[in-house]
């Protein structure tokens, strides 16, 4: 499969996923919610894991892998996730979604600074059209 087909794939259970989300925090606080959530992707990906046997590159992976690897689901996965789960267990899923994927004007920034990427006419008009959306789903 393409990049952007795998893109649509993402988006499309990205956007299944905070459904599911607000569906589970009728009865249940953001934490416990997060607990369940990271226990079925764990178990998920241990068994695919397990029966693709993809398990066996971990051991190829230096410290500073792990180390950036850990980051990314400290911030991503946890306190990102948390925060989105006490966003989507106050808010509606048609205002917090939209406002949560922005993420990429964020992603952009950072990259910018941190990895010196290049700001290009189209990602600029792209960052631009992420905050008016954000602003105006804020009015809505």
């Amino acid at each position: 499969m393409t990049w952007f087909t795998w893109a649509i794939l993402a988006a499309f259970f990205w956007g299944l996923g905070p459904v599911f989300a607000k569906m589970g925090l009728v009865k249940s606080d953001p934490f416990a919610a997060l607990f369940v959530r990271t226990l079925a992707v764990l178990a998920a990906l241990s068994v695919v894991g397990a029966a693709t046997m993809s398990l066996g590159g971990l051991k190829n992976l230096d410290w500073r892998i792990w180390a950036l690897l850990a980051a990314e689901g400290l911030a991503a996965a946890l306190v990102g996730h948390f925060a989105y789960f006490q966003a989507l267990k106050v808010g509606q899923v048609a205002n917090v979604a939209p406002v949560v994927a922005a993420y990429p004007l964020v992603a952009m920034m950072l990259a910018v600074l941190l990895l010196g990427e290049k700001i290009t006419l189209g990602r600029g008009l792209g960052a631009a059209l992420i905050v008016l959306g954000i602003w105006l789903i804020g009015r809505g």
